[in-house]
């Protein structure tokens, strides 16, 4: 709550120097986007997310374990993985096209989208899960060692007028409709 008030009272003026420097952080840690490890996963990520040739658009990700779905059944996977990138992209999930045409595996909310203000956020430190739901007519087991995700970072622009409903991300998953009343 303390940040809130802080950005609330900022100016337009100090919120820009505040991006410049948390752009500054992000450079520090390698990169301007890219991924980590989320708190409490240390140790059981095997495989960080990686494109699987120079042409591919999308990061793949692996699940942290085996699990089979029958017909209807759905899983959340926590991937293990957090991802940072600058406040005007998002990471876009979506299941691997190969798992959808071939065995019909669907996320379970159509597509993910990862915004930058999730990164190390207060309730699950950012981490990324990725609900899927087995749409075909047999059983369908998610292997380790195959990917079955991707994540593509996209630019996004401002409306002119633009005004967020909130001041600032106050919690993981659902933070939005959570605090906000129409």
């Amino acid at each position: 709550m303390k940040m809130v008030k802080i950005l609330e009272e900022m100016s337009s003026s100090q919120l820009e120097a505040l991006v410049h420097l948390a752009g500054e952080e992000l450079k520090k840690r390698g990169g301007r986007r890219g991924f980590e490890k989320a708190r409490g996963f240390e140790g059981k990520v095997r495989q960080m997310p990686q494109r699987a040739t120079p042409g591919s658009g999308g990061y793949d990700f692996w699940p942290l374990e085996a699990v089979t779905l029958n017909p209807g059944e759905s899983h959340s996977f926590y991937t293990g993985i957090k991802s940072y990138m600058p406040a005007n992209e998002i990471l876009l999930v979506n299941i691997r096209s190969s798992y959808g045409l071939k065995h019909n595996i669907k996320l379970c909310n159509e597509q993910g989208w990862i915004d930058s203000d999730y990164y190390s956020n207060q309730d699950n430190d950012g981490v990324i899960v990725i609900k899927v739901k087995n749409a075909g007519d047999g059983p369908f087991t998610f292997k380790t060692e195959e990917p079955f995700a991707q994540g593509m970072f996209i630019r996004y622009y401002i409306a002119d007028g633009d005004a967020p409903r909130l001041p600032a991300r106050e919690g993981g998953l659902g933070h939005s409709t959570a605090r906000s009343k129409p």
